[in-house]
């Protein structure tokens, strides 16, 4: 059975051995990448973000990095949905070993019914992003009902997307919204 756990000492270190294929490396960071952002933003006196081992049975199998945010009125989403806050799926990966088999709907499906219970204050929708050449990703997030917004910006940069670059479209990222 899926679950989302707290990060512990007892799950601690499979949460850092958690590894991505070799294709798919550079689609999300290492989880310590995550787990050190957190660490920042505490010292910070910031809302951290809530970072989940998601395990199948008692074995860790991924892990999601969840930000709640406050939406500026000039943002995409305020100005295209009106959305004044919500839930940023940051990172969010299954295993090598656990690919395929399943788990990654099923644990989207935990970490929104987790979302929904408004942990850090209400919003309006969940957003992610991914990149455009990655057609699991993109099927996953459809399956449970995220839609592409059609904001598109260079991933590397941040900046608009030039579409006349086709030749590294591999850096091209995709906005996700799921309404709430």
């Amino acid at each position: 059975m899926i679950e989302l756990r707290k990060i512990t000492h007892d799950n601690f270190e499979a949460v850092l051995k958690l590894s991505m294929t070799d294709e798919q490396k550079g689609n999300v960071d290492p989880s310590i990448y995550s787990l050190a952002k957190a660490y920042v933003k505490i010292l910070n006196d910031e809302k951290p973000p809530m970072i989940f081992a998601i395990c199948n049975n008692d074995e860790v199998i991924g892990y999601v990095d969840i930000a709640f945010y406050k939406l500026a009125e000039s943002s995409f989403l305020c100005e295209k949905y009106g959305d004044k806050s919500t839930y940023g799926l940051n990172r969010f990966m299954i295993d090598k070993n656990h690919q395929g088999k399943g788990f990654g709907k099923q644990a989207m499906v935990k970490v929104i019914d987790y979302i929904k219970s408004f942990p850090q204050g209400k919003a309006d929708a969940v957003s992610t992003s991914y990149w455009m050449v990655n057609e699991v990703v993109r099927k996953l997030f459809a399956s449970v009902g995220f839609v592409e917004t059609g904001a598109i910006w260079d991933g590397q940069t941040g900046d608009n997307w030039n579409a006349e670059r086709k030749k590294d479209i591999k850096y091209a990222e995709v906005g996700a919204r799921l309404g709430l």
